[in-house]
């Protein structure tokens, strides 16, 4: 591991780019499992997670994982049911049918739904 003198990860080794593989192969890994595996202090895996440089090469790693095509695909598919669901949300809260509830649950799910997209 390479540190600079203001103690950030400036380079990452193997050990790095091996835990980065078991973050991806098992995301719900927790630092205190990451330090019995590679045998290092919790506190010193929370440093390194922590790095910019890691986190750089772990999305950098996430994105390779993605194949383009299908993330484009799925998002354009997604977009068209979202746009379609809203539609048929706008009709009933337009018609004298719907009540305050469904009102109130159609606003839960969509604030739901963006904090969901803003939080990634």
């Amino acid at each position: 591991m390479t540190i600079d003198s203001s103690n950030t990860l400036k380079k990452l080794t193997y050990t790095h780019e091996a835990m980065i593989d078991l973050i991806l192969q098992e995301p719900t890994v927790s630092y205190k499992e990451l330090a019995e595996i590679f045998g290092f202090s919790e506190g010193w895996i929370q440093r390194v997670v922590g790095s910019d440089a890691f986190k750089a090469r772990l999305s950098e790693r996430k994105a390779a994982l993605i194949d383009p095509v299908i993330a484009r695909s799925l998002n354009e598919r997604l977009r068209g049911v979202t746009v379609k669901a809203i539609d048929l949300i706008s009709e009933k809260l337009s018609s004298e049918e719907a009540g305050a509830a469904y009102a109130l649950d159609a606003l839960g799910i969509a604030t739901s739904v963006i904090s969901k997209v803003r939080n990634g």
